[in-house]
């Protein structure tokens, strides 16, 4: 993105996307600012914000020519949030620094949650490990978030 010298003043507009297209919103936005060489300084998207988009900008005429006419932009919502609104949206999740096959985890998150697995595979560059449930009647393998597992004890 742009380097753009950064001013204390700064807000956080929110703008509301076609829910699931957070992530691609937010690298055209980014291209735009590049190539238009818009004073905006960040984009954040959450997964716990689905349809929403938080943009960092000096003023909302930045945020319009950043995100007017791009594919599932929707509206924007009136106002601004605070740093202190979001902290909240920023934190990042725990990710297990390495697995190993035959490792025996706890699932923590999604639906298969608190129920403990054995390590069949895991991709460190996709965060993704292949686990067999073991508290389930029958053997069934799924493909998993690290995050959303944790070592058991």
């Amino acid at each position: 993105m742009a380097t753009v010298e950064k001013k204390s003043n700064t807000r956080i507009y929110v703008v509301k996307v076609t829910g699931g297209q957070e992530r691609n919103v937010a690298n055209l936005v980014a291209n735009r600012i590049e190539t238009r060489k818009i004073k905006i300084f960040s984009i954040i998207f959450s997964e716990k914000m689905k349809g929403y988009l938080l943009v960092e900008a000096l003023d909302a005429q930045a945020v319009s020519d950043a995100v007017s006419g791009v594919k599932h932009v929707r509206s924007y919502v009136p106002g601004v949030m605070t740093v202190d609104e979001i902290s909240g949206l920023l934190a990042t999740k725990t990710q297990i620094e390495e697995l190993k096959i035959d490792q025996m985890v706890e699932v923590v998150g999604g639906p298969f949650k608190g129920m403990k697995a054995k390590v069949v595979r895991y991709d460190s560059a996709k965060k993704e490990a292949t686990v067999t449930l073991v508290d389930a009647p029958y053997p069934l393998q799924i493909t998993i978030d690290a995050g959303y597992l944790k070592l058991s004890s």
